[in-house]
């Protein structure tokens, strides 16, 4: 924990390990005298990415050191200088093998700010006008909320939220190379105040409520920074949270004045206290929360006396409950119904419709194995269009084979925690399908390959346990027609080299860049 003040910042810094996390890889800087500041997200196995952050923050506070060039080629420079060593080490090392870091740099001269910036952590600036992010996410699910593709929320709880496109440290890398050191100029007037931090704060506090956090205890920065990463703990503080906030000398009262004009002002003599409620993000938030709930009301109700269709939900196997197969259940099923499942063995071969979740109670106690009826071997479970499939066990034998687990198409379908067990010519199999995502599933196979893709895209594989249990030469992901899903943190075990068969040797080594193989050579994730 850091402190410090200008003749104009006063400024303050937070770090935390989380609540999950036995390790802190978060470094900062935060140096009101020089004007520079800093988070640091140290990404690899182990220790590696604490000491990809070290490198990193040691190699940038050097070359600032030296006051040559304008405030964008100092930072551009330095990150450029910092991606090389953390590259040289980790080549000299094989504990440090994948290590990498991403980071943002503000500098600070008189009422210039300039940013250098790398990777998912934020700086945002908050003022008279609101608060308003000055960075830009290099990740695919950055990328779509930065465009307004999916709202904040959504990115939030996205499985492919963790995923980068850009690092440092990866690669060698000049400073100019495309595609690399994100400028951004701006400015930070007297009533106005800079906040910069990790995707530990992000990923579990909304916008909205960091700006009310700022807000409230504007004027006190120890206090701002300590109260940001109290709120991503109590959210679960699922990752290391790091913030570095500076404030000019009349934010606080900028802030506490706005907030009072507003709360005390009578309604007919409002004008001032409206124009500053519509340009603050907090309000269009609310706005924009209240049009959607009213929206869904809409859709919800039907438009001109329609009748409501509300979802329901269809349990099968309970004491009582008219449905003990899962396909009569479906039968009764529409868009928008879930059916859930109790625990149970349920021998079935069964098609979800569109729109419907199949989901088990107590996730893995409801197995689904084959009815035995000929011709065996046909999918457990056919699905076309959107939903969610999740909790539920597919167990295949010799004596009763499943040919396919899950036979996917359609859009939009989400497969999430199930377990794939036994002899299979494949667990999952995707098929002129798009925007899917396989989440957290185990996936333990004896025959064939655990996924096949046909003419899909746009598909999410993160999170996921693969182990291939028997000697056979399958992959873990067939691919075809070059398709290239998305890999994050999944493990892999028992495949040796050949993890992924359909693509080059350089396709391969980027894709499986982020996740981990047992019995080859290690790829750290982040």
């Amino acid at each position: 924990m850091t402190a410090g003040q200008t003749s104009r910042l006063a400024a303050a810094v937070q770090s935390d390990a989380g609540r999950v996390r036995g390790n802190n890889e978060d470094l900062f800087v935060c140096d009101a005298a020089h004007g520079i500041f800093a988070v640091i997200d140290g990404v690899g196995g182990q220790s590696a990415g604490e000491v990809a952050a070290e490198i990193a923050r040691r190699t940038i506070l050097e070359r600032l050191a030296r006051p040559l060039g304008t405030a964008a080629e100092r930072a551009r420079e330095a990150i450029a200088l910092a991606n090389n060593e953390i590259f040289k080490a980790a080549e000299e090392r094989p504990e440090y093998a994948g290590m990498t870091c991403v980071l943002t740099l503000a500098l600070v001269a008189g009422r210039r700010v300039t940013i250098g910036h790398v990777g998912d952590s934020r700086l945002y600036k908050i003022g008279p006008g609101g608060m308003r992010k000055l960075t830009h996410d290099h990740s695919p699910v950055g990328e779509r909320e930065d465009r307004n593709e999916i709202g904040e929320l959504d990115a939030m709880r996205h499985p492919r939220r963790n995923e980068v496109f850009r690092d440092v440290g990866s690669t060698c890398r000049d400073k100019d190379a495309d595609g690399f050191v994100e400028i951004v100029e701006d400015t930070i007037e007297d009533d106005e105040a800079i906040l910069l931090c990790t995707d530990g704060l992000t990923d579990m506090v909304t916008s909205a409520r960091v700006e009310g956090i700022v807000d409230e205890l504007a004027g006190d920065p120890q206090a701002v920074v300590d109260a940001l990463v109290a709120a991503a703990n109590d959210e679960g503080g699922k990752d290391n949270v790091t913030v570095v906030y500076a404030e000019a000398p009349e934010f606080a009262r900028a802030a506490r004045g706005a907030r009072a004009d507003a709360e005390s002002a009578p309604p007919s003599d409002r004008p001032d206290a409206w124009h500053w409620a519509l340009a603050r993000r907090t309000t269009w938030f609310a706005c924009g929360t209240m049009l959607g709930v009213i929206a869904a009301l809409v859709l919800a109700w039907g438009i001109g006396g329609i009748t409501a269709a509300a979802r329901r939900t269809f349990s099968v196997g309970e004491a009582g409950s008219p449905y003990k197969k899962i396909a009569d259940a479906l039968k009764a099923a529409r868009a928008g119904d879930t059916v859930q499942l109790e625990p149970g063995t349920y021998a079935e071969r069964i098609v979800v419709p569109d729109g419907v979740d199949l989901v088990a109670r107590v996730p893995g106690t409801s197995t689904l194995t084959s009815d035995k009826t000929p011709p065996n071997g046909r999918p457990a479970i056919t699905v076309a269009g959107s939903g969610r499939i999740y909790g539920i066990r597919i167990e295949s034998t010799p004596d009763a084979p499943i040919g396919i687990g899950i036979r996917a198409s359609g859009a939009d379908r989400r497969i999430e925690s199930v377990d794939f067990d036994g002899p299979m010519r494949a667990a999952i199999e995707l098929t002129e399908a798009t925007a899917a995502s396989i989440y957290g599933c185990r996936i333990r196979t004896s025959q064939g390959p655990a996924i096949t893709m046909t003419l899909a895209s746009d598909v999410i594989i993160a999170a996921n346990t693969f182990i291939r249990a028997g000697a056979a030469g399958e992959p873990a992901l067939l691919l075809k027609d070059e398709l290239r899903p998305l890999l994050s943190r999944n493990l892999f075990a028992g495949y040796g080299a050949e993890v992924v068969r359909g693509i080059s040797p350089d396709q391969r080594a980027q894709l499986l860049s982020g996740n981990f193989i047992v019995g080859a050579e290690p790829v750290t994730a982040r």
